[in-house]
Formats: C-alpha cells, structure tokens, sequence
C-alpha cells in the first residue's frame, strides 16, 4: 500500500508525540550553519518549529497538502519565518539551493522503491549547495521487528486525552513483504472514559527498510561521500548492536 498522509494529518501530532529525541540533534546541525536549511517531510512541524524558533531559515517540503495546512496554522503568528510548499521529493522544483538539508525520523523510508530512492537523492544533491550537508535517518532492521506477528495489535502507549478519566490507546500491527522490503503497518487509536469505548479508527502507512550495507551502497552510488554514520543522536558510534542509523552526507 501506498501511505495516505491526508488521512494522517488529524492524528499525527498524537501518534508521535512521544518523539522528541532527536530534536536536540538538529537544531545543533541549524546552529552551526549560517545559510539556508531544507526539511523534507515536514509534516506537522515536529522539527520545522523548533528549528523555526531558534532562528533557523527553515524551508519545509511535504507531499501531504493537509500536513502542511495544519503546520500552517500552527506558524500562523511567524508565517513570514518559514517557506511550505507541497511538492515531491523524487522531483523537486526549487528556486534555491540549501546548505543544509535533512529527512528526519522515517522520511526517507516512505520512498518505497530503489528508484524512488535514487530519485529522491539524484533530486537532493541538486538542491545542496557545493559543501553542503545531508542528513537522513533509518532505523536498522533486527530480529525484534521480524518477530511480531501480523494478526496480533501490539500495544504502544496510552494518553490522558481529557480531564477525569478519558485516554487513548495506541495499538499496531505489521505485515511484511521480505520480497521488497516492506512494512505494512496498521494503527489502531482508541478512545476511552473509564471503562467506556467512544471511537476507534485506523490509520495505514507503509515504509521500506534498508539494510546498512544497502543503504552505504545507495548513497554513493547517487554521488554523496558518507561523512560520518552513527548509531544514535548523541553520536554513539555505529556497530552491530545499533538500532538507528544517523547519515551525514556530502556531494562527491
């Protein structure tokens, strides 16, 4: 399947609002640069605003047109800050060049084809200025993601949604396609007072795991040197027991 961000932009900011870690990572890489920075899938701001705040000139790209109307609302006082703009990442169409471009979190696994890939950075290294640094993060494949069963909801985290004693749950399940090299995700967000169920939804997304030996291949095969890989935002040196890869790259 295909991911329908539309449908995501209501619920994102729940889904993900544990994820904060790496924020710290980036506005470090914002504040040693003085030019232009580039975020590709921005999304709802869970990086664009912090960055935005901190004085970075911040350009946000997004395939999702809902994505980014609720990004705009939340900008709406510092809308001259910030440049959004909906386009495709396999085949950006910008008037300038950055110094400093970034795919947080999954973006780049959205991309669910080697040519989806390659396009995407043939794209990318056209967009940086010479010098100019790319940052993409994947998580690494391992034996605890290919465990899970596809007909079992594994619970992720509940939250406090009202006053009193309402909350939801966040369940998921994940069916694989080894062939290609693709999850097929399923959300499930309930909503709860006391013992009551009010609603239930779903929501799907797909995304495509490299391997580290894949991805090392990729990014030169596209023309970038690989600058530095580490295994967490802290810059914990990458090795076999690392659960994210954290690419900083540079156009040969």
């Amino acid at each position: 399947m295909n991911t329908d961000y539309d449908s995501w932009a209501d619920i994102y900011d729940e889904v993900y609002s544990f994820l904060d870690y790496d924020i710290n990572f980036y506005l470090q890489k914002a504040s040693n640069i003085k030019g232009n920075i580039l975020e590709i899938g921005c999304g709802t701001g869970r990086i664009t605003i912090p960055l935005m705040e901190n004085g970075a000139n911040i350009t946000g790209i997004d395939s999702s047109q809902k994505m980014i109307d609720r990004l705009r609302i939340k900008v709406a006082s510092n809308k001259d800050a910030i440049k959004l703009i909906k386009q495709d990442v396999r085949a950006l169409e910008l008037s300038q060049k950055f110094d400093l471009v970034i795919v947080p979190y999954r973006g780049f696994q959205s991309l669910l084809t080697v040519e989806d890939q390659i396009n995407a950075l043939n794209s990318l290294r056209n967009h940086l200025k010479p010098g100019g640094n790319l940052i993409i993060t994947l998580f690494v494949p391992g034996k605890d993601l290919f465990d899970q069963r596809s007909d079992i909801f594994y619970h992720l985290r509940d939250s406090r949604y009202t006053e009193g004693n309402g909350y939801r749950s966040l369940h998921h399940r994940t069916e694989f396609d080894h062939h290609n090299q693709l999850l097929h995700t399923q959300i499930s967000m309930t909503e709860h007072v006391d013992d009551y169920l009010i609603s239930k939804r779903y929501a799907n997304f797909t995304l495509r795991y490299l391997y580290t030996d894949e991805a090392r291949y990729l990014f030169k095969y596209c023309g970038f040197r690989i600058e530095e890989i580490t295994g967490d935002y802290d810059g914990t040196p990458y090795d076999r027991d690392s659960e994210e890869t954290i690419w900083s790259l540079v156009v040969r």
